[in-house]
């Protein structure tokens, strides 16, 4: 396997609440590219017409009808076919990656870019609890709440991903998996740097040790 560093498309994946997202801006801090997760979607609202809200709504999610019952507005009394959600997502995921060096992370961008050569892939997951903490914090709910809303909505995004991509998850369909419980997200980019320091024969800017930095 070669990558060029010129064109390297990175895609960050993981479970619910697993903190992909910070792992993503680890790595884009070390190799001074951009990071787009929030990107994706306003670049999907562009490609497909979409509105914002509705992408937001359904990103980790399936639409359920045509016609939502809890629409508030406009936009939801005139839902696009479920498809196309997924398209607006994938569609700009191929355009973000085209644009140069980036990561992406979650929105279906594995599957996405599946096809490139210079693509690295990466999946994290956590325990359980350590997710659930982070869920209870994001939505600003109590312990007790959090594990009320997180089993659904772990079990329902994680169908989605895997309908669209039946190796979601699973360690042979990526290039690094990563369990971040307890591991600063430096030390976990260290780990994804060093894997493409081999792949490209070139040497690459490490990060500091978190546990360096805190001596």
């Amino acid at each position: 396997m070669k990558i060029d560093q010129d064109k390297l498309v990175i895609t960050v994946e993981g479970e619910l609440c697993a903190e992909q997202e910070i792992l993503g801006a680890a790595l884009a801090n070390v190799l001074r590219i951009p990071c787009y997760r929030g990107e994706i979607l306003e670049t999907a609202k562009r490609i497909s017409g979409i509105s914002w809200k509705l992408l937001k709504r359904y990103e980790e999610k399936p639409v359920r009808s045509a016609y939502d019952l809890t629409a508030s507005g406009e936009d939801d009394l005139h839902m696009p076919p479920a498809r196309d959600f997924l398209a607006a997502q994938i569609a700009a995921c191929r355009e973000l990656a085209e644009e140069g060096p980036c990561i992406l992370v979650d929105h279906h961008a594995n599957a996405a870019i599946s096809d490139r050569a210079d693509h690295l892939s990466v999946f994290v997951h956590a325990e359980r609890d350590k997710r659930l903490l982070e869920y209870a914090r994001r939505w600003g709910i109590s312990p007790e709440e959090a594990k009320r809303r997180f089993s659904r909505e772990d079990r329902v995004r994680s169908r989605y991903f895997r309908s669209v991509f039946p190796g979601w998850g699973k360690a042979g369909s990526y290039d690094i998996t990563l369990k971040a419980s307890g591991i600063f997200p430096e030390d976990l980019a260290s780990h994804v740097i060093r894997y493409l320091e081999t792949v490209t024969r070139e040497r690459l800017v490490h990060p500091t040790p978190a546990r360096e930095r805190s001596a």
